[in-house]
C-alpha cells in the first residue's frame, strides 16, 4: 500500500482529527498515525471509512499487491454485497407493511360504508378513517426505525451507510440504485390490486350479512 488519502478526506469534510476520531469510534492518536501512514487493523480501516462515507480502498492513494491490499478489495467486496442486501430486505419489509396497510385501511372503509344509513356515525367513520393514515404511516416508520433497521445492522454489520450509498460509485463502478429494487415496487403493486379486487369482491357480502 502507498500514502493514505485520509488526511485529504478528511479535510474535505472541514473535519479536525479530533471530529474524524469521534466519528469513526477510535481515538485520536489512531487516526494520527494512520495519516502518518503507519499501518492499521482491516477493522479500524473499515471504522475510518465509514466515517468517511468511502469504499476502504479510497483511503489510499493506490493499492499494491500485497495480501493486506487483497484484503481490503475483499473487505469492500463484502461490504457493497452487505449494502445491497440490508437495502433490499428492508425494501422488502416497507413494501410488505405499507401493503398490509392499505388493504387493511380498504378493508376498513367498506366496512364503514356499510353505515351509510346512519349519517353521523357514517361521517364519524370516515374522520376516524381519514386520520388513520398518517398515524398507521408513523407506526410503520417506527417499526422500520425501531426493529426493522437494528436487526438488518446485526445481520449485516459490514453493510454501509444507506444514506450515503446512493451518492457514489463502489470500487467496482456497480452503483447500487433504487432502480435495483424496482421488482419489490411491482410485487408490492401486485398486491396492492390483488388487495383491493378482494375488498370489493367481498364488499357486496357483508351488505348482503347485515
Amino acid at each position: 500500500m502507498t500514502k493514505t488519502r485520509i488526511a485529504i478526506l478528511r479535510k474535505q469534510r472541514g473535519w479536525t482529527q479530533e471530529k474524524l476520531a469521534e466519528e469513526s469510534q477510535v481515538n485520536t492518536r489512531t487516526v494520527q498515525r494512520l495519516e502518518s501512514g503507519e499501518d492499521a487493523s482491516l477493522e479500524t480501516l473499515r471504522l475510518i471509512a465509514n466515517a468517511l462515507d468511502v469504499q476502504i480502498a479510497d483511503l489510499f492513494e493506490s493499492l499494491d499487491d500485497s495480501d493486506k491490499s487483497k484484503e481490503i478489495i475483499n473487505l469492500d467486496s463484502r461490504k457493497a454485497k452487505q449494502t445491497q442486501q440490508w437495502l433490499t430486505i428492508r425494501s422488502f419489509y416497507r413494501l410488505g407493511m405499507y401493503t398490509v396497510f392499505i388493504v387493511l385501511m380498504f378493508t376498513l372503509l367498506s366496512a364503514v360504508s356499510l353505515l351509510n344509513d346512519d349519517s353521523w356515525i357514517g361521517l364519524i367513520g370516515i374522520i376516524f378513517w381519514i386520520i388513520l393514515w398518517p398515524l398507521g404511516v408513523s407506526v410503520i416508520k417506527i417499526i422500520q426505525v425501531s426493529w426493522i433497521e437494528p436487526y438488518l445492522s446485526r445481520k449485516y454489520p459490514m453493510a454501509e451507510n444507506p444514506k450515503s450509498v446512493y451518492k457514489r460509485q463502489d470500487s467496482n463502478n456497480l452503483e447500487i440504485q433504487k432502480k435495483s429494487h424496482s421488482w419489490l415496487w411491482i410485487l408490492g403493486i401486485l398486491l396492492l390490486v390483488i388487495g383491493i379486487g378482494c375488498v370489493l369482491v367481498f364488499l357486496p357480502l357483508l351488505k348482503i350479512i347485515f
